[in-house]
């Protein structure tokens, strides 16, 4: 799981690579580009609270607790289009997403407080 969640695809490398070529000066790419991670981590976070919430419905539709069994029925109907694997996706992307704009700000801020007589 945590492979899956923390690693680094080739649809996230075409990412960066969209990311840097659209890199014009007076763009403004890098100050757009970081709208993308706070629209999905609202929409992701919104998505999850509304599965517990559904997952908390029906534990209180069912009025009684038994030692032992499971009382919680996960499914993937709870999720966009029931699947699961679109809320792994973005969370990925998201992580990604955020590291690179960290990286990049400091790619940026090292290039800055060296001085012009090292830029490219």
């Amino acid at each position: 799981d945590f492979k899956k969640v923390v690693g680094i695809s080739w649809y996230l490398w075409v990412f960066v690579v969209i990311f840097l070529l659209l890199n014009v000066n007076g763009w403004h790419t890098y100050f757009w580009i970081a709208f993308i991670p706070l629209i999905l981590l609202l929409a992701v976070g919104t998505k999850l609270e509304h599965v517990i919430a559904q997952l908390a419905q029906d534990v209180a539709e069912k009025h009684s607790a038994v030692e032992g069994d499971l009382i919680v029925k996960p499914s993937d109907d709870h999720f966009w289009f029931g699947r699961p694997r679109i809320i792994l996706f973005l969370i990925h992307f998201i992580l990604f997403q955020n590291a690179f704009e960290i990286a990049f700000f400091f790619w940026i801020l090292v290039s800055i407080l060296r001085g012009p007589q090292f830029q490219i």
